[in-house]
Parts: structure tokens; C-alpha cells; sequence
């Protein structure tokens, strides 16, 4: 299709969106009867190849939570873990052997039985795999299926946050050995096939893939739970969140589960026919703090600017309902509530004098990212206020998350949102925390702390296990590197009439559409 622009590409926009409300958006009689077995929600861009033991994006999670499931899961908002394709399962006192009772009768979309050989050759295929997300594996010395409903994993050193890997949207994912065996091209584990398929246990598959275009989700006839109300769910690639508003207002979308501003969010609640749902996420908004920066590098600098950055200003003026202010060092739900809290006293004082000093302070954000965007332009007011040179620039995605490997691009403060892998201490720290990971992308080093997420996860004792990730934790929090602003939630904009939400802690952009139902 040739592409439109300026007026001529909003005039097509609009008449396509008048044309189909017209014919299609009423929630009553032959209306609503589609509208209850259908959900419509966009996507920002295309995901990437949606091979489940590969995948390791946000966007476009969603599919392979509708698509596939692990052995365990999350309780539906909580960080609990609950058997799922299990049904229990035991732990050796040394903390290395892994036994799970597998569910009877569950069987893949294509028709083919889920039992302990699969569960065996799923873990097996990740591991084959070697993607981004096969690192939740990587200590697995052994594994054995005694018998159909019973799967044995053996590790070569006990790993505190396992059952969490397992938990995570991230984690092993069931996938049917015998589509694998059966779209295999060339030895390639058929990781073509499924880039574009889905061949899980989930209550949808996936049915159509067309990229830049759509993708569809169709309820699996062959699911074990119960059979989801929701049976169709489109997936447009809408880019623009501007005419993913617009197409909710029209009521070409059912919901938007992610990528608005706060001014949109706002809209959409105040709107007659729409809302906006909240939901508690483990996602934190905070500053990184270069420790090279001339002017924030040395701890009192750092306990400064901790001081001078109003937290509960900042999370309403940029985040407004879609944050809170960020009460502990990590998100919610990962350490009891209290075991260790930021330590946030707003006080300008020690900034301003700092700031009387002058200097040129630099302040990155990812590229894209509105709502960094304007967090970055209030940080900046306040460092000019307090006497700063401050500049603002963004980074685009790639240069953004190689800050590690060119340290000479970090700026002096780095605006970030992050999520962890799983609902574990471990998950966050070792990502963006521990001295030279992934994602420590200001190259920030605390040594002792390091050590004491290492003695953590090797701990096979549970409650010692956690008073090891209490002290980390402390340790890396009074360091100074990473400042808190907020705690953020999960906000969907989504048309009136639908209930029964239900997601895992919503750090992905998602919902179980098979649990909702609609009643407009």
C-alpha cells in the first residue's frame, strides 16, 4: 500500500475510522455478541522471531504468554508461585534437585501430549538454543523423566531465585517436541518455523503474522483449562500512539495496554465510554549516576542530588496516577515491604550549595520515551535552579544499551525505567546492578554487595538466602548509584465493560485475555 502523508494521510485515517464505527462498534444486539468473543489491542511495533526460547523483548510478550506456559507461574497479581503445567513439587535440603508432579491430561495445540519427556525436551531445546533468556538454565547438570508425570531437574550449584526463572514470562516455556521434530529445517531446532508459529499449551495460538500489519491469536481448541470467552485477539502494529488513541476513541481498539502519556491517560479516563485501569508492576523509574562525573562521581555529590530531587513532585507532575513514589530499593513484592526502604529526605539544600560551584552536568534518556523525555527536562530545571549547566539529549536504543562497551558516552545522570526478569532480588541486581552486568549501563561498582548476591544465591536455606539479598541490597542502595523516583504502575486504557483482569505482576504490557470478559 503507497504511503499518504500530511493532511492527505489524517483525512484517510479519519475516513477509515468513521466508516468502520459506523458499521461495527455498537455494543448491542449482533454488535455485542462480537465484541464479547473479540478483543482488538495494538501493538507498537513488530516483535521480534517469536521462538519461545529466544524471545527476550517487551513488546509483543504477550503472544507467547497467551500462546505458551511453564511448569509454575505467578499468582495473578502477586509475586506467589503457583503451580501452573505442575501441580507441586519438592525441593532437595541441598537445594539441587528440582522434582515436579506434572499436570494430567494437558495436551499442546497441535494436539500432541504434555508430559515429562516434553517437559525434558523443552528445558533441553532452551538450553540448545543458547538465546538471551537461556542463561535461567545455564546451571541444569541433569534431567530425568522417571515417568510421565514426573520431571526431575538436577543443578551444579544451588541458585536461589530457579523457581523464579520458572515463574518468569521469560522462563522455560513448553513447547510441543513433536511440531519442533516436524518443521526442523536443516538443524535449526525449527526456529524459522516458529519465529512466525506458536506450539505451546496456552488457551490461544497464534494464527496469523503478518508483519507491519497485524497478528491474530485464536483461541486453542485443544486447551486444557477452561475454554477463554475472549476467542479472537487482533493485534495491529500501530506505531503512532496518537492514532492508537484515536482508534480507541472510535472504538476501532478495545484497550491499549501500554506507550501512553500521561496527558493521554488522562483523556481516556475523563472520556464517557473508556477508562483506565491500574495495576501494581515491578517497574522503577530512577536516575543512574555516572561514577566518572566530574560533578556527581564522589558519594556526598551523589547523596545531593539524592536530596535535591523532589520524589513526590517529580512522580506527579510526570507520571501523575500512573506512579507512585518509590518507598523501597526494589520493586514491590520482591523483599518483604520494609526490608529495605530508600532513603529519600528531599532536602535542596546540600544540592544548591553544590550547584553554587557551577558545572555542566549532561542527562541522557532513551530515545522515544515522552515521559523520560519530560523527567529529563524537570531534572534539568531543577539543576539550573540550584545553580547547574545542565543539557539534556537522548540516546537511541542501541547506543543506549551499549553504554558498556563506550563508557566515554555516558552522561553524568541516565533517566531510566526498568523491569526485572522475574519477581526475584536476584533478577534485578545481577541485570543492573552487579559490577560489569548487562545492564549497569553507568559501569557503577560495589564489590561488597556483589559478594553478598553471590553468597545469597548459592544459599540453599530460604531464610538465610534472603537476609543475604536484604544486606546486597542495602549495600547497593547506600551506594547512590541508582536514585529511586518511582514505582510505576501497569495502565490500561481500555473501553468500559470488560472484568475480570487478571495478569502476573504486570512488569510485561500484559493481560490473560482468557480470564476477561465483557458485559457493555
Amino acid at each position: 500500500m503507497p504511503r499518504t502523508t500530511g493532511l492527505a494521510a489524517l483525512a484517510a485515517t479519519l475516513l477509515l475510522l468513521s466508516s468502520t464505527a459506523c458499521s461495527g462498534s455498537a455494543h448491542d444486539g449482533a454488535g455485542s455478541a462480537a465484541l464479547t468473543s473479540s478483543v482488538r489491542t495494538p501493538l507498537l511495533s513488530d516483535p521480534p522471531p517469536l521462538d519461545p526460547d529466544t524471545f527476550y523483548q517487551p513488546e509483543g510478550l504477550l503472544i507467547m504468554t497467551s500462546a505458551y506456559q511453564g511448569l509454575v507461574h505467578y499468582a495473578p497479581g502477586s509475586t506467589t508461585i503457583q503451580g501452573l503445567l505442575a501441580t507441586g513439587w519438592t525441593v532437595s535440603p541441598d537445594g539441587l534437585t528440582y522434582t515436579f508432579a506434572l499436570r494430567p491430561g494437558v495436551k499442546f495445540a497441535d494436539g500432541t501430549p504434555f508430559d515429562a519427556a516434553a517437559a525434558k525436551a523443552s528445558f533441553q531445546r532452551r538450553i540448545d538454543m543458547a538465546g538471551g533468556p537461556s542463561y535461567m538454565l545455564a546451571e541444569v547438570a541433569d534431567m530425568q523423566s522417571p515417568n510421565p508425570l514426573t520431571f526431575v531437574v538436577t543443578l551444579k550449584k544451588p541458585v536461589a531465585p530457579f523457581l523464579d526463572y520458572l515463574a518468569s514470562p521469560y522462563g522455560p516455556l513448553m513447547t510441543s517436541p513433536t511440531a519442533v521434530a516436524q518443521h526442523t529445517a536443516g538443524g535449526d531446532h525449527a526456529t524459522a518455523w516458529l519465529a512466525a508459529h506458536t506450539a505451546g499449551t496456552g488457551p490461544y495460538e497464534l494464527t496469523e503474522a503478518i508483519p507491519a500489519d497485524h497478528y491474530t491469536l485464536k483461541a486453542n481448541a485443544n486447551y486444557w483449562g477452561i475454554a477463554p470467552r475472549i476467542t479472537t485477539v487482533t493485534l495491529p502494529v500501530i506505531s503512532a500512539t496518537a492514532v492508537q488513541r484515536l482508534q480507541l476513541d472510535q472504538g476501532q481498539l478495545d484497550m491499549i495496554l501500554h506507550g501512553l502519556s500521561k496527558g493521554d491517560y488522562e483523556a481516556v479516563a475523563s472520556a464517557s465510554n473508556t477508562e483506565v485501569l491500574q495495576q501494581n508492576a515491578l517497574v522503577k523509574a530512577m536516575v543512574m549516576v555516572n561514577p566518572a562525573s566530574p560533578v556527581f562521581g564522589p558519594v556526598p555529590a551523589r547523596a545531593a542530588l539524592s536530596a535535591g530531587l523532589d520524589q513526590t513532585a517529580l512522580t506527579t507532575d510526570v507520571f501523575g496516577q500512573q506512579g507512585a513514589p518509590s518507598t523501597q530499593f526494589y520493586p514491590s513484592g520482591m523483599l518483604p515491604d520494609g526490608a529495605v526502604p530508600d532513603r529519600h529526605q528531599y532536602d535542596p539544600a546540600a544540592l544548591n550549595t553544590l550547584g553554587s560551584r557551577g558545572g555542566a552536568v549532561s542527562i541522557g534518556y532513551p530515545t522515544g520515551d515522552s515521559t523520560l523525555q519530560d523527567l529529563a527536562n524537570h531534572v534539568q530545571v531543577i539543576l539550573q535552579q540550584a545553580g547547574f549547566t545542565p543539557t539534556v539529549r537522548d540516546f537511541p536504543s542501541g547506543q543506549f544499551f551499549a553504554l558498556n562497551e563506550h563508557p566515554e558516552q555516558r552522561p553524568d545522570l541516565l533517566l531510566a525505567s526498568f523491569n526485572p526478569d522475574a519477581a526475584h532480588p536476584d533478577t534485578w541486581s545481577r541485570i543492573y546492578q552487579y559490577t560489569n552486568a548487562p545492564v549497569n549501563l553507568q559501569g557503577c561498582s560495589v564489590p561488597a554487595a556483589d559478594a553478598l548476591l553471590d553468597q545469597g544465591s548459592a544459599e540453599p536455606d530460604q531464610a538465610r538466602s534472603r537476609a543475604l539479598y536484604v544486606e546486597a541490597a542495602k549495600a547497593y542502595r547506600d551506594s547512590l548509584c541508582w536514585v529511586n523516583l518511582a514505582d510505576l504502575h501497569n495502565s490500561i486504557a481500555t473501553r468500559k465493560g470488560y472484568s475480570n483482569w487478571q495478569s502476573q505482576p504486570a512488569w510485561m504490557w500484559d493481560t490473560d485475555f482468557s480470564t476477561l470478559t465483557f458485559a457493555g
